[in-house]
């Protein structure tokens, strides 16, 4: 197929937002953006209304053929409050929220252990580097500490 066939694809499977063109023509979503990208600069289509994304906070537009001025975009933004508190719901309704809230907690306290000079979580970090370990550690900081 030409490039222009992939024109036409667009062209037919609208009106629709940029994830309803993929579908409905079938085509990749790469040539759909591209070529929704050159027919809206080429005034050959245009955007007839906004519509709210499904799970973020952005905001759809959704195309028609024609050469008619676009519609602008009245669809309020949500407060970062208001995109934090509608993520937490749906990831505890998924089931998320539990690994993310587990995996934060972790990496707050090897932050913190870090910070004090826990020398497990320091060992842990020295071992990762490709010129060996402890090689960029101070002189007899991991050593063995005897009781008194």
């Amino acid at each position: 197929m030409t490039r222009a066939n992939f024109s036409e694809f667009v062209l037919g499977a609208m009106p629709g937002t940029k994830a309803e063109i993929v579908i409905k023509s079938g085509v990749s979503q790469a040539a759909v953006l591209r070529w929704v990208r050159l027919l809206h600069a080429g005034r050959k289509i245009y955007i007839t209304s906004w519509k709210p994304h499904p799970r973020a906070g952005a905001a759809m537009a959704v195309y028609a053929v024609g050469d008619l001025p676009d519609a602008p975009c009245k669809l309020q933004h949500l407060t970062k409050r208001q995109s934090r508190l509608r993520f937490e719901v749906k990831a505890k309704q998924d089931g998320r929220w539990d690994s993310m809230k587990a995996r934060w907690r972790s990496k707050y306290w090897i932050r913190k252990a870090g910070a004090v000079g826990d020398p497990l979580v320091a060992r842990r970090a020295c071992r990762r580097r490709a010129d060996g370990p402890h090689s960029h550690c101070k002189a007899g900081a991991f050593q063995a500490r005897r009781p008194f």
